[in-house]
């Protein structure tokens, strides 16, 4: 005996109707298990202010930059710097911020500079005349647990409105 049930077409609408809903969560699932690999790129330091403190000293404002694509936690700044063609000065320690991916954060550094260099800053400031500078060291991440060698070599002009402060 023949049986006359029609049988479901798989091309039936009512058939798409209970499936969709179904692949779309799986789909949104699969894309939600995943996260894109962090990738790590040495950081850069470049100083971004000088300033003369009313003692006589000088402050050092750095900015690092995080170029990697995930936050990343660094420790163990060791930086010199060396102005215009003189003497080498180990810039004071520093509480390190965590940077976020792609993103800079200042710190504040002492800049113990000598007689020489101190003075050379103050004539320089007297003239409205800009200074060279090379940075040099290296800094330490948390995560990953590397060390990066740091160089740069950078220009500040003295700022205008601001006494004793070069940008």
């Amino acid at each position: 005996m023949v049986s006359c049930k029609a049988r479901p077409n798989p091309g039936d609408p009512m058939r798409l109707r209970h499936a969709l809903p179904l692949l779309l969560a799986g789909t949104l699932l699969a894309a939600c298990a995943s996260n894109p690999a962090v990738r790590h790129y040495p950081p850069q330091a470049s100083l971004q202010q000088l300033q003369r403190l009313p003692d006589g000293s000088w402050q050092a404002q750095v900015r690092l930059q995080n170029f990697s694509t995930g936050p990343v936690a660094f420790h163990e700044l060791s930086l010199k710097v060396r102005i215009l063609d003189g003497e080498w000065t180990e810039l004071g320690g520093a509480e390190l911020p965590k940077i976020g991916a792609n993103a800079a954060e200042v710190v504040n550094v002492s800049a113990p500079f000598g007689p020489a260099t101190r003075a050379e800053l103050d004539a320089r400031l007297g003239k409205s005349q800009p200074v060279r500078y090379r940075l040099e060291g290296s800094i330490r991440s948390i995560d990953p647990g590397r060390r990066y060698e740091l160089q740069y070599d950078g220009r500040l002009n003295p700022a205008p409105g601001l006494d004793g402060v070069y940008r």
